[in-house]
């Protein structure tokens, strides 16, 4: 019988003050960044006590795994292994090896398509299959575990966490509150390239669009679009607006579903973007979301906001800073109320989703029953998703030729 295991792997993050600049060199290995330049961009770390929040965030969601494969009855380990920061991944595939595992599913901590959200987590398999042969050890076969973006389970977790969030929101301004979605911008060139090539690109920006749009019908925002969907990036991309995509890409987003899902519907969500980094002069998606608040009040909008990081499974940095300091900031200044819906990493349901993901794969592994929750967000992605997953190769293999910018 076939040892197998379950590897995390995650982007990783500091441990403390000394270790935030040589991570940052890691994440930025090969673009010849100035230390001085690193110790600049480090001061978000350095503000929060040098320490990033991802590698305890991690240790909780393998926690959970690990109880989910007891529950269970699976005797399967689980292992950890990061990009950019110890455990590396190199290391922890190089002692499953020595382990006797024969077979990893590989669960990685982004639901997207796209370079950074998952062709870069191919090399990184890659990567740690060469460390192998560099140790003289036989690397596991590495089956990566596929995208989650419309996971019923994913889904249910988010709305769920929305509706609390708009619960905790003063009385009188609950019911008028509108709900923004915000993830990780990146490059319009990058998105362009999204996907594999006869999806037509720009995989990463619609399956964060598609899992909004989820979200929102699953949560009390069902029907009640954002104020600002129809001059935002989404509002663009669903008039059929080449916002940064190829010409072939499929920026048509009812059409295979018979619902109309354009701007103005119930169906459209607003949806603005974080954490820009690079050239001022390089093109990304777009709005920033302290932009887009700004906006809103200056258009005399001062709705509440409940603020859904769809971007994110875990409270990281990028949630921290961007969305619990600067967005908060920017809604005070502006008189805007405000609050951050919870991300669904931690919970125990998104543990009992990732196994039943390698259920998926192992078919000897008997599936959860979903709850009633996640039934209905079943249901509503059968009618409105329109945004396939990917990512689910085997040995760091791309998805398909040219897939995320490859070479073809």
């Amino acid at each position: 019988m076939t040892k197998s295991a379950l590897l995390l792997l995650s982007f990783g993050g500091p441990n403390k003050s000394e270790d935030v600049v040589p991570f940052l060199e890691n994440v930025t290995r090969g673009r010849g960044i100035p230390r001085a330049r690193l110790e600049q961009v480090g001061e978000h770390y350095f503000t929060l006590g040098g320490k990033s929040p991802i590698n305890e965030q991690n240790l909780q969601i393998i926690a959970n795994l690990e109880a989910e494969l007891s529950r269970r009855g699976i005797d399967m380990p689980v292992y950890f292994g990061n990009r950019n920061w110890e455990p590396y991944v190199e290391d922890a595939t190089v002692q499953m090896a020595k382990d006797g595992i024969e077979h990893a599913y590989v669960f990685v901590t982004s639901a997207w398509g796209g370079y950074s959200g998952c062709s870069q987590y191919q090399e990184d398999i890659q990567r740690a299959i060469a460390a192998c042969e560099e140790a003289n050890v036989t690397a596991p076969t590495m089956e990566r575990l596929p995208h989650f973006h419309s996971n019923p389970a994913f889904i249910a977790e988010f709305a769920s966490a929305v509706d609390s969030a708009r619960n905790e929101l003063p009385a009188e301004v609950r019911e008028d509150a509108d709900l923004i979605f915000a993830a990780h911008s990146v490059p319009t060139a990058a998105d362009k390239e999204a996907g594999p090539h006869k999806f037509g690109g720009n995989l990463y920006s619609q399956q964060v669009l598609n899992a909004a749009r989820l979200v929102q019908e699953a949560s009390s925002f069902k029907g009640k679009p954002g104020s600002g969907a129809s001059y935002a990036w989404t509002g663009q991309l669903a008039e059929h607006k080449p916002v940064g995509g190829r010409g072939d890409g499929p920026a048509n987003t009812g059409e295979t579903v018979g619902v109309d899902l354009g701007v103005g519907t119930e169906h459209d969500v607003e949806l603005v973007w974080q954490s820009r980094s690079g050239s001022p002069h390089t093109p990304w998606l777009e709005p920033d979301v302290c932009d887009h608040i700004e906006a809103r009040a200056e258009e005399g909008n001062k709705r509440a906001i409940v603020l859904c990081p769809i971007g994110f499974i875990t409270d990281h940095m990028e949630v921290v800073w961007d969305l619990d300091t600067e967005a908060k900031e920017a809604a005070a200044e502006a008189g805007i109320p405000f609050i951050r819906s919870a991300s669904p990493g931690l919970s125990a349901s998104f543990a009992t989703m990732v196994v039943d993901m390698v259920a998926d794969c192992a078919k000897s592994i008997e599936k959860s029953a979903q709850t009633e929750d996640q039934k209905a967000a079943e249901a509503i992605a059968k009618k409105l998703s329109t945004v396939p997953n990917f990512g689910h190769t085997t040995n760091g293999a791309f998805c398909a030729p040219g897939c995320c910018g490859s070479e073809r």
